[in-house]
């Protein structure tokens, strides 16, 4: 491989992050977060007289609504109902209210803890910092209430730790991201929980259980595991209730719900509908008329501060909750009239609205000035906070020197009461929707930068891959890897500066490549990505890409043969092509193809098959003839020793031993030794097959009998497609539901990644078997397009290899630039955060890895040639 092949990769990669880059700049939605805290002494967000002493918040993970009302139809048969019969019974009286706790996507766990402190609305970005928790720095409810010399205890989720690492008088944190333990966090929580309240030092105590939401992850929620965790929870909130005094309240909420399959992140209605359940033996509803089920997540964040006596945070969003802000009076006694009682809480309400709609307005006039808003929004705003202050002004009445609570006769009119209340509340949902839109507007400008960047690289890639021997220009190429680095490294400069950085190079190149290029390199066959990438515009053909990929590959295997006639080529193309059938059997469903899509086993883990032994066996009979299957193909194709054979032994016992604990109900030291001893061997194996092949070629067999499959022409494309096709096979799907979380810890315990590596090896496990497909088909293409070590050191070969690994870039770049150009185009369509979006972040990490493959190869071809 000569030098200036590799300039020429270093070029493209450049070029291509370049514009990726800008493009994400302008789409991935960001919000700009102030630091401003508010202050018992601003006059604006504080504050009315405390109303209880202590507070509790249990936190289930992945609560959904629909747990924990009582159902009384008898043919729902869902497992997941009828679990709280203690929540059934508090709500008959008086003392208990539930709702509908909305969650703004992504409904993950950070972002959710997030928005339920600071009441501030999440970015899409946001999801990527999941895996590391970073402390919170934006005003938030912990940090008010640390600051106003407030109490705070916490147990459970260490997630809450990472975020107030200093915030807590106690705590006691256990991990959280090991999703197989259902119980650790549970149990810690427990043996902490009523001991503490029995303390009385503090004032907001926080329980955060997982076990409900891994046994989602690991069973789903409709497998024997759940009921059993949300009795225990039932169990919990039995027990809390027994120790509460009548100025404490309870809390019980979900942070986000699940889908049919136990994940989440994303928007459907499964995800986003959590549970929310109150309860105060002081507390009697039946003075407030609202009929409220449903409420916003931020919600909780003024609520909370007006029911404590603290500042609302800084960057609030959400609206006082009014079921829950009762005057103190109300609590206690009931006045000599019920109009007296209705006059006094609409009295209390209408204060606490008031310093709720004070302090969103001075932070959208504090956020207006440093960022960019609307003008016509940010006046309507205004003029709606100036009359909301005019009828508060109104409601005071002359001569009057106590409250409405003290003194009946101080007590506004009713419908003035209720005119502000109304106008009030329609201020603070205007304010909270034009934020959630503005922070939904793109930096179209970033956008067009970026695709155009990416443009122009696919056309350069085009061209050399049509004729990679005559458009050759050293000096352009060294002046272009020079451009496209400095613009990636500075993309703070002027938008024409970076343009004229990326784009001079590449149109010089392609206006002296136009004068000599030979067109005898085209064929058909190039043309064929941008047909998935225009297939990406249709959120229709995304939910069914499995199948338009699994049809084209089929299509790419068998339609050669009626063109070209080959002896020997009917049973090779036969074998490909049953391997691609088998394939369809591990296809998820994606949720959007619930019901008419129903799980197979195949797609299940094998923790959720318990009670099913029979499963359990056939998977295992399958998995010993895959092993040896691949054991067969590996000895006709590769050069095959012992630790080949060791390494499938390995993984079979691997197999073995995991559903032999699953069906024992137990976990062994063999679920994480195995792993790592294939870990260690294949490491060894892989860098002694690299340099064999290197340096002897001795897998020469498999490229032989590849090319009996299809012409190099042809090659490339059915290749490409493969490479998508095994993602599919392998049990993905582009959603963000479908992250495979339990590869995080396959070979690890949660106890051996507590140091600098406890995110990095789960996210690179994560990351790996999500897009290993696209790895394996990179970093394979030298031995499909090499075939013996003669052959492979002269022009032909290098030519070869070169348009192998161009192809196979060109593959993944096109498709790349159909999702960022659908993303772009549908911005505004009602499933772009959730199809489009995800699809654009699955096919970048598709990209990175096929980088990786290319780079890797390419390095080691250029030491060797």
């Amino acid at each position: 491989m000569k030098k200036r092949h590799t300039v020429f990769f270093a070029w493209l990669f450049l070029l291509y992050s370049n514009g990726v880059l800008h493009f994400l700049q302008g789409f991935l939605l960001t919000r700009r977060e102030i630091h401003l805290k508010s202050s018992a002494f601003d006059g604006v967000s504080c504050c009315l007289e405390p109303k209880y002493r202590q507070i509790i918040i249990l936190l289930i993970d992945a609560l959904r609504y629909d747990f924990l009302p009582y159902n009384n139809s008898t043919s729902s048969g869902a497992i997941y109902h009828n679990n709280f019969p203690v929540v059934h019974k508090l709500l008959k009286d008086d003392h208990a209210v539930l709702y509908q706790f909305v969650a703004d996507p992504p409904t993950t766990t950070m972002q959710r803890l997030k928005g339920m402190t600071t009441g501030s609305l999440p970015t899409f970005i946001d999801i990527g910092s999941n895996f590391a928790s970073d402390e919170l720095i934006e005003d938030n409810l912990i940090s008010q209430l640390t600051s106003s010399s407030f109490n705070v205890t916490f147990m459970g989720d260490e997630t809450w730790k990472s975020l107030f690492p200093k915030s807590f008088q106690r705590s006691f944190p256990f991990p959280s991201f090991d999703v197989w333990d259902i119980d650790t966090v549970d149990r810690g929580v427990e043996g902490h929980l009523v001991s503490e309240m029995m303390k009385p030092d503090w004032n907001l105590l926080i329980a955060h259980c997982l076990g409900v939401d891994h046994t989602g992850h690991r069973y789903g929620p409709e497998h024997p595991a759940m009921p059993r965790k949300l009795k225990e929870m039932n169990s919990l909130i039995e027990k809390i209730i027994r120790n509460m005094n009548s100025q404490t309240l309870l809390l019980v909420m979900g942070d986000h719900g699940m889908t049919r399959s136990g994940d989440h992140g994303g928007d459907s209605p499964d995800e986003i509908n959590a549970g929310l359940f109150a309860y105060s033996p002081g507390w009697n509803i039946k003075f407030n008329d609202s009929k409220t089920q449903v409420v916003s997540q931020v919600d909780l964040v003024p609520t909370l501060s007006i029911l404590l006596g603290i500042p609302i945070p800084y960057s609030n969003l959400g609206s006082v909750i009014l079921d829950f802000v009762f005057p103190e009076q109300l609590f206690r006694e009931t006045h000599s009239s019920e109009k007296d009682n209705l006059a006094i809480a609409l009295s209390y309400f209408s204060d606490a609205l008031y310093i709720n709609a004070k302090q969103i307005w001075r932070y959208l006039k504090t956020y207006r000035r440093d960022s960019p808003f609307p003008e016509k929004e940010f006046q309507q705003l205004s003029s709606q906070f100036t009359h909301v202050s005019d009828l508060f002004d109104g409601l005071k009445i002359e001569g009057c020197s106590k409250n409405c609570s003290s003194d009946s006769s101080c007590c506004p009119n009713h419908e003035k009461l209720k005119e502000f209340i109304t106008t009030v509340q329609i201020f603070l949902s205007e304010a909270k929707e034009i934020c959630r839109s503005m922070w939904a507007r793109f930096d179209l400008t970033s956008i067009i930068v970026g695709l155009a960047i990416f443009t122009s690289s696919l056309l350069l890639n085009a061209t050399v891959l049509v004729d990679c021997e005559s458009t050759s220009m050293r000096p352009v190429s060294y002046i272009g890897v020079a451009g496209a680095f400095f613009s990636v490294v500075l993309q703070r400069w002027p938008i024409m500066v970076v343009l004229g950085l990326s784009l001079a190079p590449v149109l010089i190149y392609l206006a002296m490549a136009m004068r000599f290029m030979r067109l005898k390199g085209f064929h058909v066959t190039f043309l064929f990505p941008f047909f998935l990438a225009v297939s990406y515009t249709s959120n229709s053909f995304v939910v069914e890409e499995p199948y338009v990929v699994h049809y084209l590959a089929q299509s790419l295997i068998w339609l050669p043969l009626f063109f070209r006639r080959r002896t020997g080529q009917f049973v090779i193309r036969s074998g490909l092509s049953l391997s691609v059938r088998l394939g369809l059997a591990f296809f998820r469903c994606r949720e959007e193809q619930f019901p008419v899509c129903e799980a197979h086993s195949l797609h299940r883990s094998l923790t959720s098959l318990s009670g099913s032994s029979w499963m359990l066996y056939e998977r295992m009979s399958l998995a010993l003839a895959s092993c040896f299957v691949l054991y067969l193909l590996l000895a006709r194709y590769l050069q095959v020793d012992k630790k080949i054979g060791f390494m499938v032994a390995i993984v079979w016992c691997h197999w073995i031993v995991q559903s032999a604990c699953f069906l024992m109900g137990g976990d062994t030291a063999a679920l994480t030794f195995l792993p790592k001893l294939f870990y260690s061997v294949f490491v060894l194996k892989l860098a002694r097959d690299i340099y064999q092949f290197v340096v002897d070629n001795e897998h020469g067999k498999l490229a032989t009998a590849w090319r009996q499959v299809s012409s190099t022409e042809e090659m490339w494309p059915l290749y490409g497609i493969l490479s998508l096709h095994g993602f599919f096979a392998s049990g993905h799907h582009t959603s963000l539901a479908s992250i495979p979380w339990e590869a995080a810890f396959v070979g690890i315990s949660h106890s051996s990644s507590q140091g600098g590596l406890a995110n990095v090896l789960p996210t690179f496990f994560v990351s790996y078997s999500t897009a290993f497909s696209m790895l394996l088909h990179a970093m394979s293409v030298p031995i499909v397009a090499l075939s013996t070590a003669t052959v492979r050191k002269n022009k032909e070969s290098r030519m070869r290899l070169a348009n192998g690994w161009l192809y196979i870039l060109f593959f993944h770049a096109v498709r790349l630039f159909g999702c960022m150009g659908a993303a772009a185009l549908h911005r505004r369509h009602l499933m772009v955060w959730k199809i489009f979006a995800p699809r654009l972040l699955y096919e970048l990490l598709f990209a990175v890895y096929t980088s990786l493959g290319i780079v890797t190869s390419l390095i080691l071809f250029q030491a060797t040639m």
